[in-house]
């Protein structure tokens, strides 16, 4: 088993498209001075590897072993990033702290004005992206400024960026309050699922009621997250009709340029709308937003960095799945989902285990509509055998039950008395 180190960079370099590969082989041959690049080798053997093998590195590499072969994937790793940084410099946040960067050198040697006029750019290009964190970075960074030099500012200067620095802090404080709200409740989904009794109900009404925000509502981001939050509340309690309301209201806070610039948000959002609408077993509307979902992925896909087209996978593919089931089409899903298995393998690397049980459910669901009953308990068994069981408590209970029935039908009789037991011991727990 590889250390930690070693299964980073080789999964950052497997996430690396071909114009990143590319970049990095220009940007390390022309820092180098040495002909024999020993980094640049160590990327070139990881790359080409589908699965991590020390003892070929070592045969390919005999000069480096032990601490010199840690060294230089640690180098590695830099320099990737390095290369990475460079090549997306353009992208807004990476541009802003960029500007935040050259600040600071210059503040550093004495030219101040010259450090404001950077951190006034990085100013604008934060507030025209609502970036409230980096905008207080860069006050707090013009007020050290300020409160150490003479830098004859206008003479309410002070005043103002104190002024200033408040209503960030304010609003920043306001916008946590409603996005821990919301992650609390995100990660008590991922735990238990849905609430499935009335005590379990009870305990999520008074976490919410007790956690809820007394804050104003005044940026992009509190009305955001406050929307998320009512969605998650009552997706958990199975109010999907509410649900609905706040997703699309959600989607709604959205315009042209925002859809731009925060497509995650906006794709999760049409992605929880879908869930609800799906609950609600309204096709109708559900065919509506999954076709704004679409038209939006195909428009946008080819300005989408990995990560997004990652997630648009995930939602266009979950879709695609409970479109069978509200229009019972199993032996379609069925072959559908046996497509979907390959690209999920492809793509493994970037997916977390929730994702991939929910995948894998839905599948085994339709291929057990199907009458594929071996189909359905191969998947099963994958998410009942996971060590990582402490995640969705729901599905895993569902996964064991829908198991037992798939070895009933397929008349496994010598099986059925282990899975019982096996199912009742469970569900106890």
């Amino acid at each position: 088993m590889p250390n930690q180190l070693t299964y980073q960079v080789f999964e950052l370099i497997k996430s690396l498209s071909k114009a990143e590969k590319r970049h990095f082989k220009i940007y390390a041959k022309r820092n180098q001075a040495i002909k024999s690049i020993f980094f640049v080798e160590l990327f070139d053997i990881l790359d080409k590897m589908p699965n991590y093998d020390e003892q070929k590195i070592n045969q390919k590499l005999p000069e480096l072993k032990g601490n010199s072969l840690s060294n230089h994937k640690a180098h590695l790793y830099e320099q990737v990033l390095i290369s990475l940084r460079l090549l997306h410099h353009k992208e807004i946040d990476v541009r802003i702290k960029e500007l935040i960067s050259f600040a600071d050198i210059l503040h550093k040697k004495g030219l101040y004005k010259q450090s404001l006029l950077q951190l006034e750019k990085a100013k604008l290009l934060a507030e025209k992206n609502n970036n409230n964190v980096l905008k207080l970075e860069i006050v707090e960074n013009e007020k050290l400024i300020e409160s150490r030099y003479i830098t004859r500012s206008d003479k309410n200067r002070a005043t103002s960026l104190v002024e200033e620095s408040r209503k960030i802090s304010q609003t920043l404080q306001n916008e946590s309050e409603w996005s821990n709200l919301a992650l609390q409740l995100y990660d008590y989904y991922l735990k238990f699922g849905h609430v499935k009794n009335e005590s379990e109900n009870k305990i999520i009404k008074n976490f919410f009621t007790d956690n809820l925000p007394k804050t104003n509502v005044d940026s992009f981001y509190s009305k955001l997250y406050k929307h998320q939050s009512y969605a998650w509340y009552n997706y958990i309690t199975q109010n999907f009709a509410t649900c609905y309301k706040h997703s699309k209201e959600w989607i709604n806070l959205f315009d042209d340029e925002k859809q731009k610039s925060e497509p995650e948000l906006y794709m999760k959002g049409l992605h929880n709308c879908l869930s609800s609408l799906f609950y609600c077993d309204n096709k109708e509307r559900f065919s509506q937003i999954q076709n704004i979902l679409d038209v939006y992925i195909r428009n946008h896909f080819n300005t989408f960095n990995k990560n997004q087209i990652v997630l648009a996978f995930i939602y266009q593919e979950t879709s695609n799945l409970n479109l069978f089931f509200l229009e019972g089409k199993f032996s379609e899903g069925s072959i559908y989902g046996n497509e979907l298995i390959q690209k999920i393998e492809n793509i493994k690397i970037q997916l977390d285990v929730h994702r991939i049980f929910m995948f894998y459910y839905k599948i085994a669901c339709l291929r057990f509509g199907s009458k594929d009953y071996k189909g359905a308990i191969k998947l099963l068994n994958y998410i009942i055998n996971h060590p990582n069981n402490h995640l969705r408590e729901d599905i895993q209970c569902f996964s064991r039950i829908l198991n037992l029935i798939a070895h009933y039908e397929l008349g496994n009789d010598e099986l059925i008395e282990h899975q019982i037991k096996s199912t009742y011991r469970f569900l106890l727990k």
